[in-house]
């Protein structure tokens, strides 16, 4: 077990290297971040002194060199856009509303996905059946801009009911459905089929037959019993999801201007803000690999045999 859990780790640590040393070098490859800096009418001397000053008139390779030492003692460096705060302060406080926003479009997500898929596979091959599992392939079909677009012009545009940006220190929890609700439908349709599938696996089992034998009511059989060993599932493909989640975040943070680390990643890379783009990248890529870690060795605890094909 300790090998395999020194295997992943190393695999993991591997992962995050090359995911620093591809978005260092793709940054570098959108342009220079100086002309972003200067007025139009600075001068060549005053372009020549901040390019000294950032080290930008240095070799890549130094530079990277440089980017992975300060790495090492977690210094992230000045944010070039940010009134050169440092950049992990500038990502912290954007962190909040993003945390807010993915736990409530999560939350959204189980809730309605245990409910629509318990409830399909209660009646199988029911009119209810199909119009969950057709709205579930539906859902999973459409991008998170266009259902974002569309709950925008319904809600906001025609209806007035909410508002389509902000944030919670402005708008409160008003602010948060919309975005929510856009985020979290992308998963509605997933936790739906697999408590669907998992629900008819369930109430075939010999243990759920024994309890409705006893004469057990179907309600307490299904939602006490049955929905507890369904849901389990769920949890396990959140890890598979999480990484989908950090992406669906930063569509619907820029459509709907809410004030987290998904649109601030787009803005410092449209002003070529190399420090705070690698930053929020570096945390990002640490967090999935470390869910994805976490999981693999919680299987591998509990089935042996993971480890042993691995």
């Amino acid at each position: 077990m300790r090998r395999y859990i020194a295997r992943r780790v190393l695999q993991g640590i591997i992962t995050i290297w090359l995911v620093t040393l591809g978005v260092f070098s793709v940054l570098r490859l959108t342009g220079d971040p100086v002309s972003y800096m200067l007025p139009p009418d600075a001068s060549k001397e005053d372009r020549a002194r901040l390019i000294e000053l950032y080290g930008f008139n240095d070799p890549l390779w130094k530079q990277y060199v440089r980017f992975n030492m300060d790495l090492w003692h977690g210094r992230f460096g000045p944010s070039i856009r940010w009134d050169s705060r440092d950049a992990l302060e500038v990502f912290l406080a954007r962190l909040p509303a993003t945390l807010a926003l993915t736990g409530a479009a999560m939350a959204f997500s189980i809730v309605l996905g245990v409910v629509l898929g318990a409830l399909a596979a209660m009646r199988p091959e029911s009119l209810f059946d199909r119009l969950a599992t057709g709205a579930a392939i539906l859902g999973q079909s459409m991008p998170v801009f266009w259902v974002g677009l569309l709950l925008i012009l319904l809600f906001t545009v025609y209806l007035e009911w909410l508002p389509s940006a902000g944030g919670l220190d402005r708008l409160g929890l008003k602010g948060l459905i919309l975005p929510s609700f856009t985020l979290g439908w992308l998963f509605v349709a997933a936790h739906m089929r697999i408590v669907r599938s998992s629900m008819l696996d369930v109430l075939d089992a010999d243990y759920i037959k024994m309890v409705r034998a006893k004469g057990m009511p179907r309600r307490t059989v299904i939602w006490k019993h049955a929905l507890k060993n369904a849901s389990i599932p769920i949890f396990t493909l959140f890890a598979v999801n999480f990484a989908q989640l950090i992406s669906g975040a930063v569509v619907t943070e820029t459509i709907f201007a809410w004030p987290g680390v998904g649109r601030l990643l787009v803005d410092s890379i449209f002003v070529r803000d190399y420090p705070v783009a690698q930053t929020i990248v570096f945390f990002a890529s640490s967090f999935i690999i470390i869910i994805n870690i976490v999981v693999d060795v919680a299987y591998a605890w509990i089935d042996p045999r993971v480890r042993i094909a691995s």
